[in-house]
């Protein structure tokens, strides 16, 4: 297929059962959304409906918790930036986002200690809402956490393959077997739930940094999602039954040299009087602990590489990530969370010019 395909103005849908019974025609597939496209929903994955159905529903109790009982749970009380962000906490592009959300991984102990890389700091417990409050809210989202991971690891290895590659060669080089992978609930307010000054960012344009695949399930109906294609336009991601939607973030792009596009994407909030949009998300991650170097693929890969792609998305310390990412990591959240960055790492912080401008005071 030729770098000079007829960019993409929809988003396709893969069925993960053809994976068993056509493989050869499934892994053409994957390979034109890899490298064309970056996004694609996948269906059949393996996680029923009615599990999903009660994620949602735990993850509006959570949000519907009053504002005291989901500080307890604030990002700021912990190095690891997991725990919860308050509506516009979040910097996308210096410009706040209009969202609430509560980033979660699984659980490892925190073993950093002082003299070892501070983006080791990053890797800990997540911060519990009282199981009083919301009974099955931990069983929920770690069960929803070991399944996705399930999921993105089968999906890295179909990608391995469809790139000309060994299933393991990616996740053997790239991923610890023992890493702690981030998710995040999300919930965007609708527009009347606003300030007229808040505008309509529910994030802004970025492409996912660092990692490897995010698996996001929209929970509820909104069409928020946009994704920008090869020349620029904005392309609606809607909701589909029964599927998450799948896209390549930096670290794919970088370890196949850039013929996998992480493509960039933003949210809008919904439009007055249809309520608030949920979603769901997990990124798997390459490992924070030594240099990456992109594999040698097939030449008739390679040669599909495609020429351009038009990006409303910064690229701070991008050039780092190779070299060190965990260092990348690490600057990357301070940037976004910048409240906690300054509290635990302010050396870096201001060593790297991240100024405390739209952050609460820090508590």
């Amino acid at each position: 297929m030729s770098a000079d395909i007829v960019d993409f103005d929809s988003i396709p849908v893969l069925d993960l059962q053809e994976a068993k019974t056509n493989k050869r025609q499934f892994l053409n597939k994957l390979q034109n959304a890899l490298i064309h496209i970056g996004f694609f929903y996948v269906r059949n994955h393996g996680i029923s409906a009615d599990f999903l159905e009660r994620l949602t529903a735990n993850t509006k109790d959570f949000f519907d918790l009053s504002v005291d009982e989901k500080l307890k749970t604030e990002k700021i009380h912990s190095p690891t930036f997991l725990g919860y962000s308050i509506q516009g906490n979040e910097i996308t592009k210096d410009k706040k986002d209009n969202r609430e959300q509560y980033d979660f991984a699984n659980e490892l102990p925190s073993t950093w200690v002082p003299g070892e890389p501070e983006y080791k700091r990053l890797v800990g417990p997540n911060l519990w809402p009282s199981p009083t409050l919301v009974p099955d809210f931990r069983p929920s989202i770690l069960s929803f956490h070991s399944q996705a991971l399930e999921l993105a690891t089968r999906l890295i290895r179909l990608t391995a393959e469809a790139l000309g590659l060994e299933p393991e060669a990616l996740l053997n080089s790239y991923v610890l077997p023992n890493q702690q992978h981030r998710a995040k609930l999300i919930k965007y307010p609708a527009v009347d739930q606003l300030a007229p000054q808040d505008g309509t960012q529910g994030v802004g344009a970025h492409r996912d940094t660092g990692s490897l695949l995010t698996i996001l399930y929209q929970a509820t109906e909104h069409q928020a999602l946009q994704v920008q294609n090869h020349s620029g336009k904005w392309i609606s991601a809607p909701p589909v039954a029964n599927t998450f939607v799948v896209n390549i973030g930096t670290g794919l792009e970088y370890l196949v040299q850039g013929v996998a596009i992480a493509t960039t994407h933003r949210v809008i909030n919904p439009p007055a009087g249809t309520g608030s949009r949920y979603s769901i998300a997990f990124f798997q991650g390459t490992r924070p602990d030594k240099r990456l170097l992109p594999v040698d693929l097939p030449l008739h890969i390679v040669d599909q590489k495609p020429k351009k792609a038009v990006s409303d998305s910064g690229y701070q310390f991008h050039k780092l990530f190779a070299e060190n990412p965990g260092l990348y990591t690490l600057l990357n959240r301070i940037s976004s969370h910048r409240d906690v960055g300054i509290k635990y790492y302010h050396q870096l912080a201001k060593q790297h010019g991240v100024e405390d401008i739209y952050s609460p005071k820090i508590k």
